[in-house]
């Protein structure tokens, strides 16, 4: 996965991928230098034996004038960490050809291929072609292979991982709205890995896997891992990565093109494990998860279900109009044709109804004699209902007397 942030367009950088050394030559310097502007500066663990790099991520924290202040310069009312962009400064350091800002936070350089390894030619697209170029590193923020493996694996239990922590989803919302529908469980990578069922105790998240198979082999114990059985339905002709395939996500399948680790977890791994008759058994289901969470991170269960009650409250409000009130309306009598003046007539009166139970404006002195809402808020829609019914004449003539006093 080469990076190609720089490769298109007017003027495209060469950006091949790093052998090792270049790659931690890189690494080493970069390091070095950030440091200078940053109290925090670190690395991904890369993916295990990797024959090569598409590009360096790394990640930056306090930046050091801002956690050790330097005095302010009395010529000026600004502190120099303030005066640029900390990632502009970033790029500039390093001495980068281009670069540009993806979102907040988060930037992608190209720099120089260092002067201490010999530019010889790769074997790519572009030497090929026999171009000349002046070859650039890129960086670029990402997620590792493991988490895109357990992402896959947690994601049918309603759990979602990403740079920040973990989150539950509300499944009421999330075909709607997912980012209403993630819950923050927890930002401590301790906390999460112990929720997941994952050791973290040894070397594990301290230096790359040996193999692929080593980085399958500690997925696998997550406590929420196994292996889905080949489905009657699946015709027969259909390879066993199907049954895998077929359940992924938008983002899963793109990664299986993009991310080749990934790509072998669901073509090879995972088939061999169910030819195998290896991690049969589903040990838990999306509604014991989120009562374990609950019991796991204090304090969510009431974030959970009041952001479910809020996302339901508004949704009945928006259909409390069109599918209740103004569904209650009478209608126009058999045979007899609606004119404009009946719709606009009825429209008004529709309107009156509108202010009257969802703004609870009583100026036409017509009010329910039960309240139509429970304790939570909610409508009760056949009281709803029921009220226009019985008042629609009441207010219809209080509005023509307040038309025509």
């Amino acid at each position: 996965m080469g990076g190609r942030a720089f490769s298109s367009g007017d003027n495209p950088l060469y950006t091949p991928r790093m052998p090792p050394n270049v790659y931690q030559h890189v690494l080493k310097q970069c390091h070095a230098k950030l440091q200078e502007l940053f109290a925090v500066v670190a690395t991904p663990i890369p993916g295990p034996a990797k024959p090569d790099y598409g590009d360096v991520d790394i990640f930056l924290a306090w930046e050091r004038n801002s956690v050790f202040p330097r005095p302010i310069d009395s010529n000026s009312n600004k502190s120099p960490s303030s005066m640029h962009n900390a990632l502009v400064s970033s790029a500039q350091l390093l001495n980068a050809e281009r670069w540009y800002q993806e979102q907040p936070g988060i930037m992608i350089t190209a720099i120089p291929w260092p002067n201490d390894f010999p530019r010889e030619a790769i074997k790519d697209e572009q030497d090929s072609n026999n171009c000349a170029t002046t070859r650039y590193i890129q960086f670029k923020h990402a997620h590792g292979d493991l988490w895109n493996v357990i992402g896959s694996t947690i994601r049918p239990y309603g759990l979602t991982v990403d740079e920040v922590g973990l989150y539950i989803r509300i499944p009421e919302i999330e075909s709607l709205d997912k980012k209403k529908a993630r819950v923050l469980l927890s930002t401590d990578p301790a906390e999460i890995l112990t929720f997941l069922g994952l050791k973290y105790d040894g070397t594990e998240w301290e230096e790359p896997f040996a193999s692929d198979e080593d980085l399958f082999r500690y997925a696998t114990t997550c406590r929420l891992f196994w292996v889905r059985p080949e489905q009657h339905d699946i015709h027969a002709s259909t390879e066993s990565s199907e049954v895998d395939k077929s359940k992924l996500k938008a983002n899963d399948r793109r990664r299986m093109s993009s991310r080749s680790v990934f790509r072998k977890w669901v073509d090879e791994f995972l088939p061999a494990c169910r030819n195998a008759g290896l991690f049969a058994v589903q040990n838990a289901t999306r509604d014991s998860v989120r009562a374990e969470a609950f019991e796991c991170f204090p304090g969510t269960r009431h974030i959970y279900e009041a952001r479910l009650r809020e996302w339901n409250l508004e949704r009945q409000r928006q259909t409390l109009w069109r599918n209740v009130i103004k569904a209650s309306a009478p209608k126009i009598p058999e045979g007899k044709e609606e004119t404009i003046s009946d719709k606009c007539w009825h429209g008004q009166v529709a309107s009156a109804f509108k202010k009257i139970i969802m703004q609870d404006n009583y100026s036409l002195g017509i009010r329910p004699l039960t309240p139509l809402r429970d304790a939570s808020g909610f409508y009760n829609e056949e009281r709803v209902k029921q009220f226009v019914v019985d008042n629609w004449e009441k207010v219809g003539d209080a509005i023509s007397k307040k038309q025509h006093p």
